[in-house]
């Protein structure tokens, strides 16, 4: 009995993830029809409905976020059990990753390469999107762990288990085309910036508003590699990393600008969600590898001091 009512908690939240009872099919390989009747029988354990049927697609009652929320819990804690008692508790499975926009850089494969040799059974599946976003999925069971931009000062969240790994800097860049832009730092430019909602861009208009400069935008969008194309190529300033500019190789098409009165920087942040079981080794030796991975920029930018 105990554990037909783990299959059918499962097959609830999966479901609650996937958003649609076709997909949520595919995923655990049951027909709609057999998934339906899981969902069914939990329904008359529990003696309540978990969804609501009333309206298309099916929503989740509030009765059933409670039970979404406990049925994680317990998932989490019988993978743990499992994991104790297996002869062999190294990770294996899906580890999910969340990686911010801004830190989505190639150098980042070396970590992600080094976990997935040191853990032969384990599958890193990555996403990229904004930090809010990920620290949500995270809360909400969508990911396991995710490498994050807060503010330097702090604002790492207090109900998850977070490590700053690193420091990230951030400059101001234009175009070197002479024709195409007036010499230095030109304050009534436009700029190229990631949509709202990213940490860099809030503060950039932050401090541009506290000098008494204008902040217009000539585009936003979230990948890295157009943004520099259309900075080089005129059309306004940008953002980005300093260790992205000190490697790319459209470098020579773009010009550090300095004296502008800005500084820009940030925490990264790795963050586990809890209850990882068996993961929670993985999400340990990543950590370290982002850790050691960001130390360079960290130690060098010390010793400048």
């Amino acid at each position: 009995m105990l554990l037909h009512m783990l299959d059918e908690i499962r097959s609830f939240v999966v479901l609650a993830e996937s958003g649609s009872l076709r997909r949520a099919s595919e995923r655990l390989f049951l027909t709609p029809s057999a998934l339906t009747r899981q969902i069914q029988r939990l329904e008359q354990a529990l003696g309540t409905s978990l969804l609501d049927r009333g309206v298309k697609p099916a929503r989740i009652t509030r009765a059933g976020r409670a039970v979404l929320d406990r049925g994680r819990h317990v998932l989490r804690v019988m993978d743990e059990l499992k994991a104790t008692a297996s002869p062999n508790a190294e990770p294996s499975g899906t580890f999910r990753l969340g990686i911010a926009h801004a830190l989505a850089q190639a150098s980042l494969v070396g970590a992600i390469q080094r976990l997935s040799n040191r853990f032969s059974g384990l599958r890193p599946v990555i996403t990229t999107d904004l930090t809010r976003t990920l620290l949500e999925q995270l809360r909400t069971g969508g990911l396991d762990a995710a490498l994050t931009l807060m503010p330097a000062s702090g604002g790492a969240p207090s109900d998850m288990d977070a490590a700053v790994v690193g420091t990230e800097r951030f400059v101001l860049i234009g175009s070197r085309d002479r024709e195409r832009r007036l010499p230095g730092f030109d304050p009534d430019a436009p700029w190229v910036v990631n949509p709202l909602g990213c940490l860099i861009r809030q503060t950039l208009e932050v401090k541009l508003r506290e000098m008494g400069l204008p902040f217009r935008v000539a585009a936003e969008i979230h990948n890295v590699e157009m943004q520099l194309s259309l900075v080089a190529g005129g059309l306004g300033l940008g953002v980005v990393p300093a260790r992205l500019l000190a490697t790319h190789p459209r470098r020579r098409h773009l010009e550090q600008l300095t004296r502008t009165g800005v500084t820009l920087s940030a925490a990264i942040v790795f963050v586990r969600a809890g209850h990882l079981g068996q993961l929670d080794l993985a999400a340990a030796f990543l950590q370290d590898a982002l850790a050691e991975h960001f130390a360079p920029v960290t130690a060098t930018r010390k010793r400048a001091r």
